[in-house]
């Protein structure tokens, strides 16, 4: 029986170490799209890569992220959980764009996704962001936001690779 332990742990080892680590669940990209409002009608999202606010003007466009989730492994994956956290880039008025400061997350938010097929991707929308509350709350203040950041990131489980599952997008954002 011993002989037998000697000959078949180092064999089982070997095979434990040779299978290829469990695929992970990647964040593969971060996507903008805006829908604006147009009388009484709000148009359809469309993609941009600047946006136009200021703290001055009611903000009434709808803002969402898309951002897209890749499952390589062979067996879905279910009950992820996102982490989002949204900052502003504050320039106080008459100061040199170089003098921008990154302020403290004005929201954070979780959203779960149920479950990602095997060898697949998927897009999830995030859409609160909390955006009009804080232009607001900059109305007479001195300063404007320059650009949004928006950091995500996939609820860490073993095993995991911290650039796999965390993202970061700015956004900027002009006056009106």
């Amino acid at each position: 029986m011993k002989t037998c332990l000697r000959v078949l742990l180092p064999l089982a080892l070997l095979a434990v170490l040779g299978l290829p680590a469990a695929a992970q669940t990647e964040l593969t990209g971060i996507n903008w799209e805006v829908s604006k409002l147009e009388g009484k009608n709000r148009a359809p999202f469309t993609s941009v890569t600047a946006l136009r606010a200021s703290p001055e003007l009611k903000f009434t466009d709808r803002l969402r992220a898309i951002v897209a989730l890749r499952n390589a492994s062979a067996a879905p994956v279910e009950g992820l959980v996102l982490r989002y956290a949204v900052r502003l880039l504050l320039l106080k008025k008459g100061d040199a764009p170089e003098k921008a400061f990154w302020g403290a997350p004005c929201y954070f938010e979780e959203v779960r996704v149920s479950k990602i097929n095997p060898a697949s991707q998927r897009q999830v929308k995030l859409i609160r962001f909390d955006l009009a509350d804080q232009l607001r709350r900059l109305r007479n203040t001195g300063f404007y936001p320059s650009a949004l950041k928006f950091e995500v990131m996939i609820g860490p489980r073993l095993g995991d690779s911290p650039a796999a599952i965390t993202r970061e997008a700015v956004l900027e954002i002009t006056k009106i």
